[in-house]
């Protein structure tokens, strides 16, 4: 009908629907990365983590800085996915409470255990305090805030579950004012189809 009526005005709205259309084609393709990326499987640990890494930088304006330790290899799929989304967490938390500068991200393949440590140069946070609150039952009482800490100590308490439940082991070293240092560490289970 607009056609009919405003050419000219149907011309303007069909190249807003077009930027709308193609705008949610990138959300969905950013969406469905995040749930899985499929350069995970297809290419690995290693590309997958510096094209999440180089991503989050436009995004975040984080610097952050990668560092490989050892020769790339592939590793089972499940630990594949659970490094990638233990660093993944570990960068969403330095970004949205860290207050963080500067980012290492380190992936040490070396001998019988794959590490992995990411630490910032951002606020710091009282571990043990932060660790005993994600621990406790989830009782949400009026006029008791939900906050970022809240966010953030259940990342870290999945991250830790998921760690432990494969055989490894994570450190978290943090105080207020001097920034995080997380490192965690996991059996190496290289994958069958290298």
């Amino acid at each position: 009908r607009l056609f009919d009526l405003d050419p000219e005005q149907a011309h303007v709205e069909l190249e807003n629907l077009k930027q709308a259309a193609n705008a949610t084609f990138q959300d969905i393709r950013r969406f469905i990365f995040g749930l899985r990326p499929m350069m995970l499987d297809d290419l690995g640990l290693v590309p997958t983590l510096r094209r999440h890494i180089q991503d989050f930088q436009e995004k975040s304006g984080l610097s952050i800085d990668l560092h490989i330790v050892g020769e790339e290899r592939r590793l089972a799929p499940h630990l594949e996915v659970t490094i990638f989304r233990a660093i993944q967490e570990l960068l969403n938390n330095v970004d949205q409470h860290a207050h963080a500068a500067h980012v290492d991200v380190t992936l040490d393949l070396e001998g019988e255990a794959v590490a992995a440590t990411v630490e910032d140069d951002g606020y710091g946070f009282d571990v043990e305090e932060t660790l005993t609150k994600a621990k406790e039952p989830l009782g949400i009482s009026p006029g008791i805030p939900v906050g970022p800490v809240g966010r953030r100590s259940a990342g870290l308490l999945t991250i830790q579950e998921r760690i432990e439940m494969l055989g490894g082991e994570i450190e978290i070293d943090s105080g207020v004012g001097r920034g995080t240092k997380v490192r965690l560490k996991v059996p190496a289970i290289e994958s069958s189809c290298t």
